[in-house]
């Protein structure tokens, strides 16, 4: 074969080895799907170069669908997730691509002196070139790991946004109950004092009700606190410096929950938590890279390419020439062994999880089963205590009871609204936990 027409058949495969396919980017829709219907109010995740919400857009009283939108678009978090897709992207793509030809120039002089000997080559990996498409397959499943790992991250975040914001009106319901028996108590408080200015009533038990309304004012105080901190947990998921801008709602709505069915939830689970296909692209990847790691190419590593040799009396020679590495030392059964041993990892957290779902499920169905026959409960007994008020209003104005068994049933109806609120509260987290346990937006929000 001529110098040239070898020189052209090796120039000509390169460029067909780098006009070789490389891996496109894929659109987020799939991700953007899936956070839509894994949370309230179908959001939507930030744009490139999409800047963050301002203060405006909180002067509207916050739902909890515009608490979920607000903690995509405003947490700096959800963009510090989405640049790992860039990542994936960027890995994904180095894997097809190939090694950068090698080349070698010796210029050989006799000893004493005389003309120059040139020896040269240029090498390339034929360990790339035939591992590429699995190169490529474990990058896939790479990139379909990071995403479903950012996808939990993400509906992790809206989860939390929504329990967060659960909690804050919960707090903010209890405080404003809290309130009203701090005020009975200290309108209360006031009469027995003139009572006991007059003598109507002994001294000690004014005493007891200032005793009374002081421990009322370090609950509402306790309060205050709480409700403090579920504002600033709120507004820490939101992304916001400061919890001042929040505007919440004036009271806890009460959750419509419809039937629910086990096996269609375990179903929705199976299909929709990320977590499993997280562990399962976990699993392809262990096992692609067990084929890259293993094998008698990955153990001497070829590489192919042009040599060439001119002699001191100006005698040309070309050809080609192929390196092998010799697997003396260093067989390859480490890596095998460290592949395979990734592979049984994988596929013992993926066992794990399987198990796990189905498990997280029963747990959230039956958690919420029995905070909505507590919620049920405390509607009933609020009713209740709302009659009896009502019905002891009327025999205080009659003059057939005093003022102390009126009071008691004030008191009692305010203890019986403070249940509702908890128990409310508990409905939410329970449907939240559900949405957590099937990776779908739980019903009534």
């Amino acid at each position: 074969m001529k110098r040239r027409q070898l020189a052209g058949a090796i120039v000509s495969c390169l460029v067909l080895i780098a006009c070789m396919p490389v891996p496109v980017r894929q659109d987020s829709a799939s991700l953007q799907s899936a956070v839509a219907q894994s949370a309230a109010g179908a959001p939507r995740l930030p744009g490139p170069g999409e800047s963050y919400l301002d203060a405006a857009w909180f002067e509207q009283t916050l739902t909890v669908d515009r608490a979920v939108q607000a903690a995509l678009l405003n947490n700096p978090s959800v963009r510090g997730e989405l640049s790992r897709l860039d990542a994936a992207h960027a890995e994904r793509v180095q894997a097809g691509l190939l090694r950068n030809p090698m080349t070698t120039l010796m210029a050989l002089r006799p000893e004493g002196g005389g003309r120059y000997e040139l020896d040269y080559n240029l090498m390339q990996s034929l360990f790339d070139l035939f591992t590429r498409s699995r190169r490529i397959e474990a990058a896939d499943a790479a990139q379909r790991r990071t995403e479903a790992e950012v996808l939990v991250r993400l509906l992790a975040l809206t989860q939390d946004s929504e329990a967060a914001y659960y909690d804050a009106l919960a707090a903010q319901a209890r405080l404003g109950l809290q309130h009203q028996q701090l005020a009975l108590d200290e309108e209360y408080l006031l009469l027995l004092q003139r009572q006991a200015s007059h003598g109507a009533v002994p001294t000690s038990m004014a005493l007891e009700q200032e005793a009374m309304t002081a421990t009322r004012a370090h609950e509402v105080r306790s309060a205050e606190a709480e409700l403090a901190q579920a504002r600033s947990g709120l507004a820490q998921q939101l992304g916001l410096p400061s919890a001042a801008v929040l505007r919440l709602p004036d009271s806890l709505d009460a959750p419509v929950v419809p039937g629910l069915d086990g096996p269609t939830l375990q179903a929705l689970a199976a299909s929709h938590r990320p977590e499993l296909r997280a562990a399962q692209a976990g699993l392809d990847q262990a096992g692609t890279e067990l084929s890259l790691q293993s094998g008698t190419l990955r153990a001497t590593d070829p590489s192919l390419g042009l040599a060439g040799v001119r002699e001191t009396d100006g005698f040309w020679m070309n050809g080609l020439e192929l390196q092998i590495t010799i697997p003396i030392l260093d067989t390859g059964r480490a890596r095998g062994d460290l592949a395979r041993a990734q592979i049984a990892q994988a596929e013992a957290e993926a066992e794990s999880i399987r198990r796990q779902v189905p498990l997280d499920v029963e747990r959230a169905l039956a958690t919420l089963a029995a905070a909505q026959v507590a919620a049920e409960h405390a509607d009933h007994h609020l009713h209740q205590q709302l009659l009896l008020e009502e019905l002891a209003r009327q025999n205080y104005r009659q003059g057939s009871t005093d003022l102390l068994r009126y009071r008691q049933s004030t008191q009692a109806r305010l203890l019986s609204a403070i249940d509702q609120v908890n128990s409310r509260q508990a409905v939410w987290t329970a449907l939240i936990a559900l949405q957590r346990a099937t990776g779908v937006a739980a019903a009534g929000q």
